[in-house]
């Protein structure tokens, strides 16, 4: 136990180990007075079973405390991540969705996403098929998908030719990370850029909502993981079941 723990413990704790120790060593007398044990007896081992006892119940208080702080931080961590995540999806220009990794179905994208399919500003894309938007065989997303689920491991770059609404056509790399917890995919797509006074106003943009996008993916990724495995190891400290298993 970190000697901080115990000055972040509630007055509550103390004063409950304090008192089953001092019930435990009075119940520990009596029961020897009874036997009619030796004084010393009874002193010494009354006062070694309320020590014990309420050195107990301060160890699984200090647990129990560290436990809430550790679900507390990740919480806090866990929403904080969210808003980041929610800010760029709904202001970035940069190429940006979040789809199921089976259905294929969009959960949201970003306004350069929809700009990039050269649709109005306006359109609403959850629900709608990734496929059917980009104008793409199903299979080749699909490889792309599993690329993605392989990460860096598969020594690979995700292409995609894609087709717009109104049937241009381009070229785009695809970046992205997957969550195994939700079956959830969040890519970013890297898109040939077009000659055109827009396009060049707006890449210093969305090459830095990209960036942030990376980093963002892999600290929440990272932080995220690294807090269940505290809540866990504290879990395991105090004789309970781990909570977060790892996938």
């Amino acid at each position: 136990m970190k000697s901080t723990d115990s000055q972040n413990l509630p007055l509550s704790a103390f004063i409950l180990a304090l008192f089953l120790g001092v019930f435990s060593s009075l119940a520990i007398a009596t029961g020897l007075i009874v036997i009619d044990a030796p004084a010393w007896g009874t002193y010494l081992f009354s006062a070694l079973g309320g020590v014990a006892t309420a050195s107990f119940i301060w160890i699984e208080r200090s647990l129990v405390s560290q436990i809430k702080e550790k679900e507390f931080t990740l919480g806090i961590e866990v929403t904080r991540l969210q808003e980041f995540q929610n800010c760029l999806y709904s202001h970035s220009m940069a190429c940006l969705v979040r789809f199921d990794a089976g259905t294929l179905i969009i959960d949201r994208a970003s306004p350069g996403f929809i700009k990039m399919l050269r649709m109005p500003m306006e359109s609403e894309l959850r629900g709608q098929n990734l496929e059917v938007l980009l104008g793409v065989n199903t299979l080749m997303l699909e490889s792309v998908v599993e690329l993605i689920k392989q990460g860096e491991a598969s020594g690979k770059e995700a292409k995609l030719e894609i087709m717009s609404a109104d049937g241009f056509s381009t070229n785009a790399v695809v970046s992205g990370q997957y969550s195994l917890e939700n079956h959830i995919v969040e890519a970013a797509f890297f898109v040939d850029p077009v000659n055109n006074a827009e396009r060049i106003a707006d890449l210093g943009a969305v090459q830095k909502d990209l960036e942030r996008f990376r980093k963002g993916m892999f600290r929440r990724e990272t932080r995220i993981l690294e807090l269940k495995d505290e809540v866990n190891e504290v879990r395991r400290e105090a004789g309970l079941p781990v909570r977060y298993e790892k996938v």
